[in-house]
């Protein structure tokens, strides 16, 4: 575990990182419009059916969006783009000669920037909420249960990303793979639609699927939409999964390595 002893001069060095470039992110923080948009689309449509959808009124539907807006911050990775550009154009090569796995750099990466999206969205968003009557259940029970949902949620998104860009190893569209994953995943983690809008027959399944626990689980939470043993099969659900996905690129990234190596990198 000595690699625990980098992270703070990673972290300390990716946060500098991410303030140097604060106007790009901030660009790209504002660029994130879909889940209003989905907001604007679902009001009408609760408008029509007398005011309630799937168990969301106006202020439901606003209370969850707002959440997707920032929670989405929180647990949002973006790795798939560097780990192919450095897989294919040979440029992991130098990164294997330092002491520490590479992924750990991508790790603190992308945990470095999280406060300041944290900071940029939060204004508005509770502002928004004042407005608009929002309602949370913001007790310290819940508020820990949510930010344990979403760490998990971070770590699943993160594994899911390493685990598709291991793939530059072999093919040439691990992005292809990836964006498969983001089109479903923000159809079925509650992005785009929240999950209680599906059919029983499409929620109970995704109640063991990954894609829920990237962004809807702790949505949930924080919402109070969840009794205390849901939550306690949802961090059950979570945790499986985090164990599996790290199982499964510790043996794509070993193998790929190997791989790696064979051609001369």
């Amino acid at each position: 575990m000595r690699w625990l002893k980098t992270y703070p001069t990673l972290l300390k060095a990716y946060w500098a990182r991410s303030i140097e470039y604060r106007g790009q992110l901030i660009i790209w923080i504002l660029s994130s419009v879909l889940p209003l948009i989905m907001l604007v689309v679902w009001l009408n449509v609760s408008a029509q059916q007398g005011g309630s959808v799937g168990g969301y009124d106006a202020v439901g539907f606003i209370s969850y969006y707002l959440m997707v807006t920032l929670i989405r911050r929180i647990t949002g990775v973006w790795i798939i783009w560097d780990m192919d550009h450095d897989i294919r154009n040979g440029e992991l090569s130098p990164q294997l000669l330092k002491p520490i796995n590479p992924m750990h750099h991508h790790f603190t990466q992308s945990l470095a920037s999280k406060p300041l999206q944290v900071l940029l969205v939060t204004p508005p968003i509770v502002v928004a909420s004042l407005l608009f009557g929002a309602r949370y259940d913001l007790s310290l029970f819940s508020l820990a249960l949510t930010l344990a949902a979403c760490a998990g949620a971070f770590v699943i998104e993160f594994l899911v990303q390493a685990l598709i860009g291991t793939l530059a190893f072999w093919i040439t569209q691990s992005v292809a793979v990836a964006e498969a994953w983001f089109w479903v995943r923000a159809f079925f983690s509650g992005w785009i639609v929240p999950l209680a809008i599906f059919p029983a027959a499409i929620v109970g399944p995704l109640t063991y699927l990954p894609f829920r626990y990237t962004l809807s689980f702790p949505i949930e939470i924080i919402l109070g939409r969840l009794p205390l043993d849901q939550i306690v099969l949802g961090f059950g659900v979570e945790l499986s999964w985090i164990a599996i996905l790290l199982i499964a690129f510790q043996l794509m990234w070993r193998r790929g390595l190997r791989s790696y190596s064979a051609v001369g990198a």
